[in-house]
């Protein structure tokens, strides 16, 4: 090595470069580098020799900080005090593959002008810096974590608390738009919740294309996130085929589930004006609010749904309670034997109870028509062989479950007693159809056929109240009862707007 300064012996310099546990980088007054040791290349990719004689500037400054570093060099040459010198510093060098990385450095001078020198002293700190970054994100995620879950917990309801959770990552984001899909269990489907949120953006097309749009598991961006379980990044959305709802407003989109004890209940999904690149840190956060927030959600789903249920309960005890009164008060008339009205009394409360058993079965959703008609021809007593059953089967809803099945009840009691089932050559045909026109009709019908001689009663029954007053009203249609000698005949219809089989 030779002498490169008049106040440094080449053996020392040498013996610096050796054995000094970092890059070594020495530069004159100039910023021309004369030494450069082993970690120095391992470090930064030059070798010695190509990079002797070269100048800081145009190797390992990056360009964004090239114009500081002239300035810097210009003052040192004109006798100004050095403001980097002797300090622990942290910034970027530029590698020889064009790649910046994170460095520390510390740099000082020796000798005078000039002919003094630098020598820099530099270690790479990628991943020291990963490591601050790791520490760093998980403790905004734990700030952003604790501040969601309380939002999305004070929540009045589970759509509220989708809304939360959206504004929150809208804020975190800066996008514009944000979507929730739902999970209705345990199907491996995805519908829209109809909870958006948006941050002054239109979104009017986009909304559109989504209110119909049910995402099975692989199909779409919500199924995919179904499918994986992770997040999913788009950033040109018109490149995706698998994108399905196109030509809307936005360029890119990224989602994220929902989960609750590993199972996906909801699918938030988010869309940007313009195609914008994957941040890869912000798809790590929103993993881990994921598991937090799905938690927090369900929680809120649970307790709506305890809410509902209990709402639907105290409904439910009252109209069965205000029933069973309707039903006493008819049974014990004034001119009706205890014996029989007791008898008549707890063969309504079996027709009664049956129907309440078909509708606990289905979470008191809804119950086959078939089966309440099946049901309540069973409990009236007597052979059903002569009975004839025609028609589609559908769902009814819970609302009018009960006073369809009390009114084949009491329907089929009479034919019993007193209709075309009281005699051996009787029948009854029990059908039902739609009727087309500018608005369909449902049209229910139950015919007695070859029974005794029909004669219109004196004053209604029960039976007669039931059907007219109690199954018109909650179904919102039309009873006509005919008494024709030949066979009575009910018939009950209905506009589809109101009750649609």
């Amino acid at each position: 090595m030779q002498r490169i300064s008049p106040f440094i012996d080449p053996a020392i310099l040498e013996g610096i470069l050796a054995t000094a546990l970092d890059a070594v980088i020495v530069s004159d007054a100039k910023g021309t580098i004369v030494e450069w040791n082993q970690h120095a290349t391992i470090t930064l990719g030059w070798e010695r020799d190509d990079i002797l004689g070269r100048t800081m500037e145009s190797t390992i400054v990056p360009e964004h900080h090239r114009q500081s570093h002239v300035e810097g060099m210009t003052r040192l040459q004109q006798g100004e005090q050095a403001r980097i010198l002797n300090r622990r510093l942290e910034l970027t060098a530029r590698h020889r593959s064009g790649v910046e990385i994170p460095v520390e450095m510390a740099i000082t001078e020796i000798g005078k002008s000039p002919d003094n020198l630098f020598i820099g002293f530099l270690r790479d700190i990628t991943e020291q810096k990963k490591y601050e970054d790791a520490l760093t994100r998980r403790a905004v995620e734990a700030e952003l974590i604790s501040t969601m879950s309380g939002a999305v917990a004070n929540a009045r309801s589970f759509e509220s608390a989708l809304t939360r959770s959206l504004d929150a990552i809208l804020q975190l984001t800066g996008w514009p738009v944000g979507h929730a899909f739902i999970r209705p269990n345990p199907d491996p489907v995805l519908v829209p919740s109809g909870v958006w949120a948006a941050r002054n953006a239109n979104y009017r097309r986009l909304k559109a294309a989504t209110e119909d749009s049910v995402f099975p598991i692989g199909i779409g961006m919500p199924g995919k996130i179904l499918e994986s379980g992770e997040p999913l990044w788009i950033e040109d959305i018109s490149e995706y085929p698998e994108f399905k709802r196109q030509n809307h407003e936005f360029k890119s989109a990224f989602g994220f589930p929902l989960k609750s004890e590993g199972v996906v209940i909801a699918v938030l999904e988010f869309f940007a004006n313009s195609e914008t690149r994957p941040d890869e840190e912000l798809l790590k956060t929103v993993k881990v609010l994921g598991e937090q927030l799905g938690l927090v959600v369900e929680r809120k789903r649970q307790e709506d749904r305890q809410k509902l249920l209990v709402n639907e309960l105290n409904h439910r005890v009252k109209n069965t309670i205000a029933i069973v009164q309707g039903i006493a008060h008819q049974t014990f008339e004034d001119d009706v034997p205890v014996e029989q009205g007791r008898e008549t009394f707890i063969r309504r409360l079996d027709a009664l109870a049956s129907a309440h058993h078909l509708l606990i079965s289905e979470n008191w959703a809804k119950a086959s028509i078939t089966d309440i008609v099946t049901r309540a021809l069973d409990g009236c007593g007597g052979s059903l062989e002569r009975v004839r059953i025609k028609g589609r089967d559908f769902d009814v809803q819970s609302e009018t479950a009960v006073s369809i099945a009390l009114a084949i009840h009491e329907l089929c009691t009479n034919a019993f007693k007193y209709g075309s089932l009281s005699v051996p050559a009787g029948r009854v045909e029990i059908t039902w159809k739609l009727e087309k026109g500018d608005i369909p009709v449902f049209v229910f019908e139950w015919r007695e056929l070859g029974g005794p001689p029909v004669k219109e009663p004196s004053k209604k029954g029960f039976g007669s109240r039931l059907l007219e007053r109690g199954l018109a009203k909650s179904l919102g249609g039309r009873v006509e009862l005919n008494f024709d000698p030949s066979g009575f005949c009910a018939r009950f219809s209905a506009p589809l707007n109101r009750q649609d089989p």
